[in-house]
């Protein structure tokens, strides 16, 4: 077991270099843990697999070091996030954006003068939470969007938008799923994002130097439980972090991202494993999350290579007012599985956690990474 082992703890990293701080999403483990990996367990050729690809990072990374990079997600944002995040662009798209943005401005300054009859975009909830000005300026830029020709600008400037939406929505924050005033002026959406999509432009132009000439990207908005797409045997290496469960509803909080975006929102809601739906709202038991990861196991099994490896970065969690320690449990069905446990390495969660919410350090949880092999 000694063999293998990572150092985890990566307190007072930067975490947000070229395309890492790209929009909002919870949760998020520390780009140092892939590329540490990645150096000590890849070689050239491989191709590496974020069964949970989440915001990205992992698929960052591998195509930073050249490697193949493949990515599954149930939450359609967060594929869309991922390709942006790790797709390169040619210094021709990076012009054509700067001429987006200049074009944004232009329509601002239009609108300052006189604000032009418009017919809003019709979303779920658009009344509740989103005043008037924000849903016209909003339904506009989606409309310049829409006539951008480039598949990878077009979804360059829907993630720069989608990362705006909460702060001109109603919704209190990220992570409190509250309704408030918030008194937000005419054309501040439109500021909003022209600044948010010059970062993010400067920072893709910095990615699209580094990132290594070799390599590819795929990604799949799809259940990591049924990964049919994969063929048997043609992956590596998997690094990846599976949900909390009982402690997030990802699908929650990017709800009206997506419904402006035109992503399906009932998809993840309804096969996002872990989430506090499950297990809070449905009260489901304890035994559906093991279930859940047993599949999801199973499939990682199938598609790696003999002698691949799998990191798996995951945290306890209480269920029904039971603390479920997931190493013990992970450990527990790995023999049914048929994937070897190399090693364990824990550390409280209070010490270091990912979360965005204290309360889900509590309780004696800790995190894990699990180091599996086939």
């Amino acid at each position: 077991m000694s063999d293998y082992s990572i150092d985890f703890d990566f307190s007072g990293a930067d975490t947000t270099y070229l395309t890492h701080s790209l929009h909002p999403y919870p949760a998020k483990f520390p780009p140092q843990l892939p590329r540490v990996i990645l150096e000590k367990y890849g070689s050239a050729g491989m191709t590496v697999l974020d069964p949970f690809c989440g915001s990205g990072t992992t698929l960052v990374e591998a195509r930073l070091l050249g490697f193949d990079a493949v990515g599954v997600d149930v939450n359609g944002l967060s594929t869309l996030l991922s390709k942006v995040k790790a797709t390169p662009l040619p210094a021709s798209a990076i012009r054509d954006l700067r001429a987006f943005m200049a074009k944004v401005e232009s329509e601002a300054e239009t609108w300052n003068k006189h604000r032009p009859a418009i017919e809003v975009k019709q979303i779920e909830g658009l009344e509740h939470w989103f005043q008037h000005n924000v849903a016209e300026e909003l339904t506009h830029l989606l409309n310049l969007i829409g006539t951008v020709g480039d598949e990878d600008e077009r979804d360059f400037l829907k993630i720069a938008l989608s990362s705006i939406i909460v702060r001109v929505s109603n919704q209190e924050s990220d992570t409190r799923f509250a309704a408030r005033n918030k008194n937000i002026p005419d054309n501040f959406t439109f500021r909003q994002f022209v600044g948010r999509a010059n970062e993010y432009l400067d920072r893709v132009a910095e990615y699209s130097k580094a990132v290594s000439k070799t390599g590819s990207l795929a990604l799949y908005n799809a259940d990591s439980r049924n990964l049919s797409m994969l063929a048997d045997g043609s992956i590596d290496l998997v690094i990846t972090s599976p949900p909390y469960a009982n402690t997030y509803d990802y699908y929650l909080y990017h709800k009206f991202r997506k419904r402006w975006l035109d992503i399906d929102v009932k998809f993840a809601q309804y096969n996002e494993i872990g989430s506090r739906r499950e297990y809070s709202s449905l009260k489901k038991p304890a035994t559906q999350w093991t279930a859940d990861l047993m599949l999801c196991f199973r499939e990682m099994y199938r598609v790696m290579k003999q002698g691949g490896l799998a990191f798996i970065v995951i945290g306890d969690s209480v269920i029904k007012k039971e603390l479920i320690k997931i190493d013990e449990v992970i450990c527990g069905f790995m023999p049914e599985v048929g994937l070897e446990v190399c090693n364990v390495i824990s550390s409280d969660l209070a010490e270091h956690s990912r979360m965005f919410n204290p309360t889900f350090t509590q309780k004696n949880k800790k995190e894990h990474l699990i180091i599996l092999k086939k």
